[in-house]
């Protein structure tokens, strides 16, 4: 709300990233609130603004607090992008697909990020880090339950979901066929950095997954967004 520009609350090593590099690509104005981990959670200041004390946040020029990534994106892309640069193509615009490239194609996806992707890598990065924390004495038999859970369920269970990915970006520069990245792209870009980063994702079995990812963070508002943000290591939680 300050100076009437929407305010972004980052924390380092976070989703907040993609959020910052929206708001990179938009063009406009914004605040910058950066927050450090503690102990690898979030700071007790970000229930402050949001009852869920998460980060991204993003907090409008009119006061209203919005968490969560997909939220936030949908907030800026529908407020501020007047061109439409990031939008879906709408209904009877020359590049909309009613079957291959509309509202509800774009929200399966998103799903499989936020319900599917989530779940699986976030279980994954849980035990990992759990092995990871044990006295090093019982660490061998936490991280044997680990490989043995991956094995069983977890690793079949993500490859299914970028197998998945993966076919949707068939003659796609970005998930929705369009030049510019749109909502799918700053919400499920996350996903690739989580996995490779946090879950020893190899992408080169996802083809065009590790194309679209490259193409995603050679653009200058990514790199600009790296540039700003206190950090983006996702691995923080094996140091």
């Amino acid at each position: 709300m300050a100076n009437n520009k929407p305010t972004l609350h980052f924390m380092e090593h976070s989703g907040s990233q993609q959020t910052l590099w929206l708001l990179e690509e938009l063009g406009i104005e914004y605040n910058l609130v950066l927050h450090k981990r503690i102990n690898g959670r979030a700071e007790a200041a970000l229930k402050d603004t949001h009852p869920l004390g998460k980060a991204p946040q993003l907090i409008t020029a009119s006061g209203r607090a919005i968490a969560e990534r997909s939220a936030i994106a949908y907030y800026l892309i529908e407020t501020y992008d007047s061109a439409g640069r990031f939008k879906v193509p709408a209904p009877g615009s020359p590049d909309f697909d009613s079957v291959n490239n509309d509202k509800i194609r774009e929200e399966q996806l998103l799903s499989v990020g936020l319900t599917s992707l989530n779940q699986f890598l976030s279980m994954k990065t849980t035990f990992g880090a759990f092995a990871h924390a044990t006295p090093f004495f019982i660490r061998p038999i936490f991280k044997g339950l680990k490989l043995a859970i991956e094995k069983a369920y977890l690793d079949a269970e993500i490859d299914n979901c970028f197998r998945f990915l993966n076919g949707e970006l068939e003659d796609r520069q970005y998930f929705n066929g369009t030049a510019e990245p749109t909502r799918l792209d700053f919400v499920l870009q996350w996903y690739a950095d989580f996995g490779v980063q946090s879950c020893d994702l190899d992408l080169d079995k996802y083809p065009r997954i590790k194309e679209w990812h490259n193409r995603c963070i050679s653009r200058d508002a990514w790199k600009r967004a790296l540039e700003k943000g206190n950090g983006y290591d996702l691995e923080f939680w094996r140091k």
